[in-house]
Protein backbone atom coordinates (compact mmCIF):
# COMPACT_ATOMS: atom_id res chain seq x y z
CA UNK A 1 0.00 0.00 0.00
CA UNK A 2 1.06 3.67 -0.62
CA UNK A 3 2.27 5.65 2.04
CA UNK A 4 2.60 9.10 0.76
CA UNK A 5 -1.62 9.65 1.15
CA UNK A 6 -1.91 7.95 4.05
CA UNK A 7 -0.12 10.87 5.97
CA UNK A 8 -1.42 14.17 7.91
CA UNK A 9 -5.26 14.68 8.76
CA UNK A 10 -6.74 13.44 5.16
CA UNK A 11 -10.42 12.81 7.06
CA UNK A 12 -11.77 14.92 10.36
CA UNK A 13 -15.58 13.65 9.27
CA UNK A 14 -15.61 11.20 6.92
CA UNK A 15 -16.67 11.22 3.30
CA UNK A 16 -18.24 7.90 3.83
CA UNK A 17 -21.75 7.26 5.32
CA UNK A 18 -21.30 4.36 7.74
CA UNK A 19 -24.90 3.54 8.26
CA UNK A 20 -23.81 0.59 5.77
CA UNK A 21 -21.34 -0.96 7.86
CA UNK A 22 -23.65 -0.46 11.01
CA UNK A 23 -26.46 -2.08 9.82
CA UNK A 24 -24.20 -5.26 8.76
CA UNK A 25 -22.32 -5.79 11.53
CA UNK A 26 -24.51 -7.73 14.44
CA UNK A 27 -25.21 -7.23 17.97
CA UNK A 28 -22.56 -8.80 20.13
CA UNK A 29 -20.18 -10.07 17.62
CA UNK A 30 -16.52 -11.15 19.48
CA UNK A 31 -14.07 -9.27 17.65
CA UNK A 32 -14.43 -7.01 14.57
CA UNK A 33 -12.35 -5.02 12.60
CA UNK A 34 -12.35 -1.49 10.83
CA UNK A 35 -10.21 1.09 9.25
CA UNK A 36 -10.05 3.94 11.16
CA UNK A 37 -10.13 7.23 9.10
CA UNK A 38 -11.29 9.83 11.09
CA UNK A 39 -12.96 7.53 13.56
CA UNK A 40 -16.73 8.80 12.41
CA UNK A 41 -16.78 5.71 10.18
CA UNK A 42 -15.50 3.17 13.24
CA UNK A 43 -17.48 4.84 16.49
CA UNK A 44 -20.92 4.24 15.86
CA UNK A 45 -19.83 0.46 15.40
CA UNK A 46 -18.99 0.26 18.85
CA UNK A 47 -22.73 1.02 19.71
CA UNK A 48 -23.34 -2.86 18.78
CA UNK A 49 -21.50 -3.73 21.42
CA UNK A 50 -18.50 -6.00 20.02
CA UNK A 51 -16.29 -7.93 22.61
CA UNK A 52 -13.27 -6.50 20.60
CA UNK A 53 -12.75 -3.66 18.02
CA UNK A 54 -9.59 -3.33 15.89
CA UNK A 55 -9.16 0.09 14.26
CA UNK A 56 -6.11 0.71 12.02
CA UNK A 57 -4.69 3.39 9.82
CA UNK A 58 -1.45 3.94 8.35
CA UNK A 59 -1.44 7.37 9.81
CA UNK A 60 -0.53 8.05 13.19
CA UNK A 61 -2.33 11.43 12.96
CA UNK A 62 -5.84 9.42 12.11
CA UNK A 63 -5.39 7.14 15.12
CA UNK A 64 -4.80 10.69 17.34
CA UNK A 65 -8.20 11.68 16.50
CA UNK A 66 -9.85 8.24 16.76
CA UNK A 67 -8.64 8.19 20.13
CA UNK A 68 -9.53 11.72 21.14
CA UNK A 69 -13.09 11.32 19.13
CA UNK A 70 -13.69 8.41 21.30
CA UNK A 71 -12.25 9.74 24.84
CA UNK A 72 -14.12 13.33 24.55
CA UNK A 73 -17.35 11.39 24.21
CA UNK A 74 -17.27 8.68 26.54
CA UNK A 75 -15.96 11.46 29.13
CA UNK A 76 -18.32 14.18 28.09
CA UNK A 77 -22.52 15.29 28.07
CA UNK A 78 -23.65 14.98 24.89
CA UNK A 79 -24.49 18.56 24.12
CA UNK A 80 -21.33 19.21 25.50
CA UNK A 81 -19.27 16.66 22.84
CA UNK A 82 -21.19 18.00 19.96
CA UNK A 83 -20.23 21.70 20.84
CA UNK A 84 -16.63 20.50 21.36
CA UNK A 85 -16.47 18.21 18.04
CA UNK A 86 -17.85 21.45 15.88
CA UNK A 87 -21.63 19.94 15.12
CA UNK A 88 -23.05 23.07 17.45
CA UNK A 89 -22.06 26.22 17.35
CA UNK A 90 -22.76 26.45 21.25
CA UNK A 91 -24.02 25.44 24.45
CA UNK A 92 -26.72 26.39 26.55
CA UNK A 93 -24.79 27.57 29.38
CA UNK A 94 -25.06 30.43 31.72
CA UNK A 95 -21.22 31.41 30.64
CA UNK A 96 -21.45 35.29 29.43
CA UNK A 97 -17.97 35.12 27.50
CA UNK A 98 -19.15 32.31 25.48
CA UNK A 99 -18.39 28.46 25.19
CA UNK A 100 -14.34 27.85 25.30
CA UNK A 101 -13.58 24.13 23.52
CA UNK A 102 -9.56 24.65 25.06
CA UNK A 103 -11.14 24.51 28.74
CA UNK A 104 -13.68 21.69 27.40
CA UNK A 105 -10.18 19.91 25.83
CA UNK A 106 -8.24 21.04 28.86
CA UNK A 107 -10.53 18.43 31.43
CA UNK A 108 -10.47 15.93 28.89
CA UNK A 109 -7.90 12.38 29.84
CA UNK A 110 -6.02 11.85 27.23
CA UNK A 111 -2.68 9.47 26.72
CA UNK A 112 0.43 12.08 27.08
CA UNK A 113 0.98 11.58 23.04
CA UNK A 114 -2.54 12.90 21.88
CA UNK A 115 -2.68 15.44 24.43
CA UNK A 116 0.22 17.37 22.84
CA UNK A 117 -0.81 16.75 19.41
CA UNK A 118 -3.77 18.58 19.84
CA UNK A 119 -2.60 20.96 22.36
CA UNK A 120 -0.45 22.13 19.37
CA UNK A 121 -3.18 22.45 16.72
CA UNK A 122 -5.36 24.43 19.10
CA UNK A 123 -5.32 27.94 17.23
CA UNK A 124 -6.88 25.06 14.35
CA UNK A 125 -9.92 23.58 16.46
CA UNK A 126 -10.79 25.97 19.22
CA UNK A 127 -12.80 28.15 16.60
CA UNK A 128 -14.78 25.59 15.10
CA UNK A 129 -14.29 22.11 16.84
CA UNK A 130 -12.88 19.68 14.65
CA UNK A 131 -15.22 17.61 12.10
CA UNK A 132 -14.53 20.04 9.12
CA UNK A 133 -10.32 20.17 9.55
CA UNK A 134 -9.10 17.45 7.16
CA UNK A 135 -7.86 17.72 3.78
CA UNK A 136 -11.06 16.37 2.14
CA UNK A 137 -13.68 18.17 4.16
CA UNK A 138 -11.46 21.61 3.26
CA UNK A 139 -11.50 20.84 -0.44
CA UNK A 140 -15.37 20.11 -0.74
CA UNK A 141 -16.28 23.36 1.23
CA UNK A 142 -14.53 24.84 -0.87
CA UNK A 143 -16.26 23.75 -3.92
CA UNK A 144 -19.24 24.32 -2.18
CA UNK A 145 -18.18 28.26 -1.86
CA UNK A 146 -17.32 28.46 -5.45
CA UNK A 147 -20.21 26.87 -6.62
CA UNK A 148 -22.35 29.55 -4.08
CA UNK A 149 -19.88 32.84 -4.51
CA UNK A 150 -19.08 32.62 -7.69
CA UNK A 151 -21.26 30.47 -9.72
CA UNK A 152 -24.17 32.07 -7.89
CA UNK A 153 -25.74 28.87 -7.60
CA UNK A 154 -28.02 28.76 -4.87
CA UNK A 155 -28.99 24.90 -3.48
CA UNK A 156 -30.74 25.99 -0.17
CA UNK A 157 -34.52 25.49 -1.51
CA UNK A 158 -33.44 22.23 -2.40
CA UNK A 159 -32.79 21.35 0.99
CA UNK A 160 -35.89 22.80 2.24
CA UNK A 161 -37.45 20.39 0.90
CA UNK A 162 -39.55 18.15 3.23
CA UNK A 163 -40.49 15.05 0.96
CA UNK A 164 -38.84 13.68 -1.89
CA UNK A 165 -41.41 14.69 -4.21
CA UNK A 166 -40.92 18.06 -3.49
CA UNK A 167 -37.29 18.01 -3.44
CA UNK A 168 -37.56 16.11 -7.41
CA UNK A 169 -39.46 18.88 -8.50
CA UNK A 170 -37.08 21.74 -7.15
CA UNK A 171 -34.10 19.76 -8.50
CA UNK A 172 -35.96 19.29 -12.40
CA UNK A 173 -37.02 23.26 -12.23
CA UNK A 174 -33.93 25.45 -10.22
CA UNK A 175 -30.69 22.74 -10.40
CA UNK A 176 -28.22 25.02 -12.25
CA UNK A 177 -27.30 21.89 -14.69
CA UNK A 178 -25.39 23.76 -17.15
CA UNK A 179 -23.02 25.49 -14.87
CA UNK A 180 -23.11 22.80 -12.30
CA UNK A 181 -21.96 20.32 -15.29
CA UNK A 182 -19.17 22.66 -17.07
CA UNK A 183 -18.00 23.34 -13.74
CA UNK A 184 -17.96 19.53 -11.94
CA UNK A 185 -15.54 18.85 -16.07
CA UNK A 186 -12.59 20.65 -14.03
CA UNK A 187 -13.12 20.14 -10.34
CA UNK A 188 -13.84 16.61 -10.41
CA UNK A 189 -11.66 15.77 -13.18
CA UNK A 190 -8.65 13.59 -13.06
CA UNK A 191 -5.71 16.39 -12.52
CA UNK A 192 -7.24 17.92 -9.62
CA UNK A 193 -8.52 14.20 -7.97
CA UNK A 194 -4.94 13.39 -8.16
CA UNK A 195 -3.14 16.92 -7.04
CA UNK A 196 -5.28 18.04 -4.51
CA UNK A 197 -6.64 15.14 -3.01
CA UNK A 198 -4.94 11.40 -3.48
CA UNK A 199 -1.54 13.14 -3.57
CA UNK A 200 -0.25 10.89 -7.20
CA UNK A 201 -2.15 8.08 -5.78
CA UNK A 202 -5.91 8.53 -7.46
CA UNK A 203 -7.25 5.45 -7.92
CA UNK A 204 -9.55 6.77 -10.98
CA UNK A 205 -6.86 7.49 -12.65
CA UNK A 206 -7.76 6.52 -17.05
CA UNK A 207 -4.86 3.97 -16.43
CA UNK A 208 -6.07 2.48 -13.13
CA UNK A 209 -9.85 2.55 -13.37
CA UNK A 210 -12.12 0.21 -13.52
CA UNK A 211 -15.38 2.43 -14.09
CA UNK A 212 -15.90 3.71 -17.59
CA UNK A 213 -17.31 7.01 -16.79
CA UNK A 214 -14.65 9.59 -16.28
CA UNK A 215 -14.68 10.97 -12.56
CA UNK A 216 -16.76 14.48 -13.47
CA UNK A 217 -19.19 12.26 -15.38
CA UNK A 218 -19.34 9.51 -12.50
CA UNK A 219 -20.24 12.26 -10.23
CA UNK A 220 -22.16 13.84 -11.90
CA UNK A 221 -24.90 10.99 -12.19
CA UNK A 222 -24.55 9.40 -9.27
CA UNK A 223 -25.26 12.55 -8.02
CA UNK A 224 -28.54 12.75 -10.13
CA UNK A 225 -29.42 9.85 -8.56
CA UNK A 226 -29.29 10.42 -5.34
CA UNK A 227 -31.15 14.22 -5.34
CA UNK A 228 -33.94 11.89 -7.07
CA UNK A 229 -34.04 9.02 -4.49
CA UNK A 230 -32.65 10.08 -1.15
CA UNK A 231 -33.94 13.40 0.68
CA UNK A 232 -30.44 15.46 0.76
CA UNK A 233 -31.25 17.02 4.13
CA UNK A 234 -30.99 13.81 5.69
CA UNK A 235 -27.29 13.75 4.19
CA UNK A 236 -24.49 15.26 6.10
CA UNK A 237 -21.97 14.88 3.18
CA UNK A 238 -24.53 16.88 0.48
CA UNK A 239 -25.05 19.79 2.68
CA UNK A 240 -21.41 20.09 3.21
CA UNK A 241 -20.82 20.57 0.02
CA UNK A 242 -23.59 22.21 -1.07
CA UNK A 243 -24.53 24.20 2.23
CA UNK A 244 -21.20 24.17 3.71
CA UNK A 245 -22.17 22.89 7.14
CA UNK A 246 -24.36 20.74 8.49
CA UNK A 247 -27.42 23.09 8.77
CA UNK A 248 -30.21 20.27 9.57
CA UNK A 249 -29.77 17.95 12.58
CA UNK A 250 -31.55 15.23 10.67
CA UNK A 251 -29.02 14.81 8.52
CA UNK A 252 -26.38 14.62 11.45
CA UNK A 253 -24.42 11.61 10.89
CA UNK A 254 -24.66 8.53 12.99
CA UNK A 255 -21.54 9.12 15.63
CA UNK A 256 -24.09 12.69 16.21
CA UNK A 257 -27.20 10.98 17.04
CA UNK A 258 -28.60 10.87 20.07
CA UNK A 259 -29.44 7.30 20.30
CA UNK A 260 -26.54 6.24 19.01
CA UNK A 261 -24.54 8.33 21.30
CA UNK A 262 -25.43 6.82 24.64
CA UNK A 263 -25.29 3.49 23.28
CA UNK A 264 -21.57 3.89 22.28
CA UNK A 265 -21.29 5.34 25.96
CA UNK A 266 -22.80 2.47 27.33
CA UNK A 267 -20.69 0.02 25.36
CA UNK A 268 -18.41 -2.28 27.17
CA UNK A 269 -16.36 -2.83 23.79
CA UNK A 270 -12.36 -3.24 24.38
CA UNK A 271 -10.94 -0.76 21.58
CA UNK A 272 -7.25 -0.80 19.85
CA UNK A 273 -5.38 1.17 17.83
CA UNK A 274 -2.81 0.18 15.55
CA UNK A 275 -0.83 1.81 12.84
CA UNK A 276 0.35 0.13 10.14
CA UNK A 277 -0.73 -1.67 6.83
CA UNK A 278 -3.96 -3.75 7.23
CA UNK A 279 -2.38 -6.83 5.34
CA UNK A 280 -0.80 -7.11 8.28
CA UNK A 281 -3.17 -7.03 10.81
CA UNK A 282 -6.06 -8.84 9.34
CA UNK A 283 -4.34 -12.51 9.32
CA UNK A 284 -3.35 -12.26 13.20
CA UNK A 285 -6.80 -12.59 14.74
CA UNK A 286 -10.50 -14.33 13.43
CA UNK A 287 -12.85 -11.46 13.26
CA UNK A 288 -16.34 -11.87 12.75
CA UNK A 289 -16.83 -8.44 10.89
CA UNK A 290 -14.44 -6.83 8.61
CA UNK A 291 -15.30 -2.90 7.26
CA UNK A 292 -12.29 -2.40 4.80
CA UNK A 293 -13.60 0.75 3.61
CA UNK A 294 -12.07 1.85 0.18
CA UNK A 295 -8.65 0.76 1.13
CA UNK A 296 -9.01 -1.94 -1.94
CA UNK A 297 -8.53 0.20 -4.15
CA UNK A 298 -4.92 1.02 -2.88
CA UNK A 299 -3.52 -2.68 -3.09
CA UNK A 300 -2.35 -4.28 -6.09
CA UNK A 301 -4.20 -5.63 -7.73
CA UNK A 302 -2.80 -9.50 -6.87
CA UNK A 303 -3.67 -8.11 -3.27
CA UNK A 304 -7.18 -7.19 -3.88
CA UNK A 305 -7.94 -10.18 -5.46
CA UNK A 306 -6.70 -12.15 -2.48
CA UNK A 307 -8.27 -10.39 0.31
CA UNK A 308 -10.65 -13.15 1.24
CA UNK A 309 -7.81 -15.20 1.29
CA UNK A 310 -5.54 -13.46 3.64
CA UNK A 311 -8.29 -13.57 6.53
CA UNK A 312 -7.77 -15.84 9.61
CA UNK A 313 -7.67 -19.58 8.60
CA UNK A 314 -10.18 -19.12 12.09
CA UNK A 315 -12.77 -16.95 10.73
CA UNK A 316 -15.87 -18.62 11.57
CA UNK A 317 -18.65 -19.17 9.22
CA UNK A 318 -21.13 -16.39 8.62
CA UNK A 319 -18.38 -13.70 9.07
CA UNK A 320 -19.01 -10.29 6.95
CA UNK A 321 -16.51 -8.54 5.00
CA UNK A 322 -17.67 -5.25 3.60
CA UNK A 323 -15.64 -3.85 1.67
CA UNK A 324 -16.09 -0.03 -1.21
CA UNK A 325 -14.15 1.10 -3.87
CA UNK A 326 -14.50 4.30 -5.67
CA UNK A 327 -14.14 4.33 -9.78
CA UNK A 328 -11.42 1.01 -9.22
CA UNK A 329 -13.20 -2.28 -8.14
CA UNK A 330 -11.34 -5.59 -7.95
CA UNK A 331 -12.62 -7.68 -10.87
CA UNK A 332 -11.45 -11.47 -10.02
CA UNK A 333 -11.42 -11.63 -6.24
CA UNK A 334 -11.05 -15.31 -5.14
CA UNK A 335 -14.25 -16.18 -3.04
CA UNK A 336 -13.39 -19.59 -2.28
CA UNK A 337 -15.07 -20.45 1.26
CA UNK A 338 -17.08 -16.94 1.34
CA UNK A 339 -20.24 -15.85 -0.62
CA UNK A 340 -21.12 -12.90 -2.42
CA UNK A 341 -23.97 -10.95 -0.95
CA UNK A 342 -25.37 -9.23 -4.51
CA UNK A 343 -28.41 -8.14 -2.50
CA UNK A 344 -26.80 -6.75 0.16
CA UNK A 345 -24.20 -4.87 -2.34
CA UNK A 346 -27.71 -3.10 -4.46
CA UNK A 347 -29.31 -2.29 -0.96
CA UNK A 348 -26.18 -0.48 0.18
CA UNK A 349 -25.40 1.49 -2.96
CA UNK A 350 -28.85 2.66 -3.36
CA UNK A 351 -29.08 3.63 0.37
CA UNK A 352 -25.31 5.16 0.89
CA UNK A 353 -25.22 8.81 1.23
CA UNK A 354 -22.35 9.76 -0.74
CA UNK A 355 -23.49 7.69 -3.65
CA UNK A 356 -19.76 7.09 -5.51
CA UNK A 357 -19.10 3.55 -3.91
CA UNK A 358 -19.28 0.32 -5.49
CA UNK A 359 -19.87 -2.44 -2.55
CA UNK A 360 -18.58 -5.74 -2.41
CA UNK A 361 -20.37 -7.77 0.65
CA UNK A 362 -19.11 -11.13 1.41
CA UNK A 363 -20.17 -13.95 4.32
CA UNK A 364 -17.99 -16.49 5.13
CA UNK A 365 -19.37 -20.24 3.91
Amino acid sequence: MTTEYFSNLNYTLANEDTYIEYALLPMGAKRAFSIAGSGARCLPLLAKNPEVLDIIDMSQEQIYLCELRYESLRQLPEEEWLFFMGYRGALQSRNPHGDSRLEIFEKLRLSTEVKDFWANRKNSWIPRGFILLGKWESHFQKLGKIFRDYLQCDFSGIFKAQNLSEQIELYESQWPKVRWNSFMRILASEYVFNKFLYKGHFSGKEEHRTEQRPPYRFIIEEFGRIFRTQLVRKNYFMQILFLGEIRYEEGLPLEAQSEIIQKIKNSKTKLNYHVGNLLDLLPKNAYDFISLSDTISYLSDQEANEILQRLSADTASGSQVVIRSFMRSPQKINTQNWTRLEDKEKWAHQLDGTGVYEFHIFKKT
